[in-house]
């Protein structure tokens, strides 16, 4: 009934509509959205949003004057996901005359010039231009509450002339999303384009406000690292000659962060190249502008009177610990002799402070504490990376307008998967950090960038940024590298249970990764594997939770399409996978040997007494 309801309103309307995911590029000249699915299918965890995609088509001028979903009622059993969870937003198109300067065209989502979608609208209501796609972003925050299970419902979509149904399923893992997530993310700020391109004067109550909702969104998309431009902080020089420092603007930055919940707070750059170029054979310090009371003129403090007084203020906030210090930026081969200089020179002068730094070179061992090389080169250099994240370095990667080829990116023109897998490559890189440089410099236009959508992931809005196509996709990854986080824990703990001894559950979880992302540049194309992966690593926790019939398996071995599963359950347990049997002995162990599935993954079903688990099982 649901389904004719829906029909019948199409054919009265004259709108055709479909459902997609949200990793789909729908462009506005694209096939008609009858070719997509008739309803939004979403999974999703406790404590986590879930996006999708409903798509519109109209012959002819047509308005859309809100969007609404009913409550989601789960199939059995009580539960509700309340229609306040529902959240909506009409995709934005952008013109881009150019694409990215490095990306091959078969790496492209669309050659330019074209419009691309990417932002997402405040407004509630839109005008259907005639035989263009319009997406609407649809999204549902599940509740904490929710009990595990399939939930339907619908949503409503209010036209000028007409009005669709559309049907909802979710589905609700048996697990619950952390209020944090472990991966530590920075994406930088330009604090002055806030001010101008929110309409507020900078540092006025009204540009405190705008950065405490930014500060807001950032933690709704799992950044928990701020960069902080330690310039806030105001010196003057007293008629004594002795300089004081107002640290009040400094202060009111890092509080408004640390209250919506981040966790790090990452110092701007103490210096940078000499004349700004490239090549620069030489690194600089910068210094803090200082009013002098006596001449009422402006001078420079050295780097040598304010960044001690900046670590002692550090101290005694308590702050020392959330600390990260940037020397200066992607040092590279012609002047890392003079990087290394400042980095002794501000470690003398900042001892306390950990040092942070993007960088295109391998040999800073004794210099840096968090290593960021750029994406390619933690490629290139992996094996000496390894080596000093072993002597205690921590180790994350970035990109910026590089690497583009066949490297995953964040760009406009390039396929939204691209932005998800990423932190996929964190969980198999064992990088347990993300940098990008550009949140919202919104200043240069998408034409003047070597790679368009590289200088901001957000747009500016009616009282703070609002988010993006890229965004959603970015928080979705940051989310995925979770799961696969959980993942490894739980087998961490279904092998403590099951007494074994020699498993290795890191790489049993990298198992699943490498169905997605096997290597930088070879992860999957196709969003609908990327789904498909990670709703098996999401049963594949909650088949490790099971609290009376344990089972862990793994691929032992392969001969042609033949693979070998071994694992361990209760004891005298009965073990499926299609038409392969085995019954565990007296030590809970097992093996099958069954036929490789397409898709890289076996389900193994265990039975004792009246129970079942259900594990699926990763065969790269």
């Amino acid at each position: 009934m649901v389904l004719l309801a829906v029909l019948l309103a199409t054919v009265q309307s004259g709108v055709q509509w479909g459902c997609t995911h949200a990793l789909h590029n729908v462009f506005r000249d694209a096939q008609p959205p009858a070719q997509l699915q008739r309803e939004v299918r979403v999974s999703s965890a406790r404590n986590q949003w879930v996006g999708a995609q409903i798509v519109l088509r109209s012959p002819t001028a047509e308005r859309v004057q809100d969007v609404e979903c009913s409550p989601l009622q789960r199939q059995v059993g009580k539960g509700t996901v309340p229609a306040s969870a529902f959240w909506y937003a009409f995709v934005e198109y952008h013109r881009v005359n150019k694409n990215s300067t490095a990306t091959p065209a078969e790496e492209l989502v669309r050659k330019a010039p074209a419009d691309f979608p990417d932002g997402l609208l405040e407004q509630r209501a839109i005008d259907l231009q005639p035989e263009q796609n319009q997406p609407i972003y649809v999204q549902w925050r599940v509740p904490t509450s929710a009990p595990a299970g399939d939930y339907r419902g619908t949503a409503t979509i209010r036209l000028q002339n007409g009005v669709l149904k559309v049907p909802v399923h979710l589905t609700v893992y048996n697990l619950t999303f952390p209020q944090r997530t472990r991966l530590k993310v920075t994406i930088w700020m330009n604090d002055g384009a806030l001010a101008r391109h929110q309409g507020v004067e900078y540092l006025s109550e009204g540009f405190w406000q705008v950065l405490q909702r930014t500060a807001r969104l950032m933690r709704q998309h799992h950044q928990n690292t701020i960069w902080t431009p330690w310039s806030l902080t105001r010196a003057v020089r007293r008629e004594d000659g002795k300089v004081s420092y107002d640290f009040g603007h400094f202060d009111r930055w890092v509080e408004t962060f640390l209250k919506e919940g981040f966790e790090v707070i990452e110092l701007h750059h103490v210096g940078g190249r000499e004349h700004g170029q490239w090549e620069d054979k030489n690194f600089v310090a910068w210094p803090l502008r200082c009013r002098n009371e006596k001449t009422a003129q402006d001078e420079w403090l050295p780097v040598e009177e304010w960044l001690p007084a900046l670590q002692e203020h550090l101290r005694e906030k308590g702050w020392l610990s959330r600390m990260l210090l940037h020397v200066a930026d992607e040092p590279i081969e012609v002047n890392v002799d003079s990087w290394k200089q400042l980095s002794e020179r501000v470690h003398r002068l900042a001892p306390n402070l950990r040092w942070v730094d993007a960088i295109h070179v391998p040999n800073l061992e004794g210099y840096l504490e968090v290593w960021v090389p750029q994406l390619n080169f933690l490629a290139q250099w992996f094996e000496q990376f390894q080596q000093v994240r072993g002597q205690g370095a921590e180790l994350w990667f970035y990109v910026a307008w590089l690497p583009q080829g066949q490297f995953p990116n964040r760009l406009i023109d390039c396929p939204l998967i691209k932005t998800r897998v990423m932190h996929w490559l964190n969980h198999l890189t064992d990088t347990t950090g993300f940098l990008h440089w550009g949140y919202n410099f919104w200043d240069a236009p998408f034409d003047e960038q070597l790679a368009p959508g590289d200088n901001w992931i957000v747009y500016p809005g009616k009282d703070a940024p609002r988010s993006s196509l890229r965004y959603e996709a970015m928080r979705e990854g940051i989310e995925d590298y979770e799961y696969l986080c959980l993942l490894e824990g739980r087998a961490q703990q279904a092998a403590k249970r099951l007494k074994l001894t020699d498993f290795d559950a890191k790489a049993w979880a990298k198992s699943y990764t490498r169905l997605v992302a096997p290597g930088y540049t070879t992860y999957t194309r196709n969003p609908e594997r990327l789904y498909t992966v990670r709703d098996a690593v999401a049963r594949a926790i909650e088949s490790l939770q099971h609290r009376t019939l344990p089972l862990l398996a793994w691929q032992k071995g392969r001969e042609g399409e033949q693979v070998t599963i071994e694992g361990v359950t209760l004891p005298g347990a009965k073990v499926y996978c299609g038409n392969a049997t085995a019954t565990a002995n007296s030590d809970g162990r097992f093996v099958l040997k069954v036929a490789r599935a397409e898709g890289g993954m076996v389900i193994l079903e265990v039975r004792h007494l009246r129970t079942r688990n259900r594990l699926p099982v990763a065969v790269p």
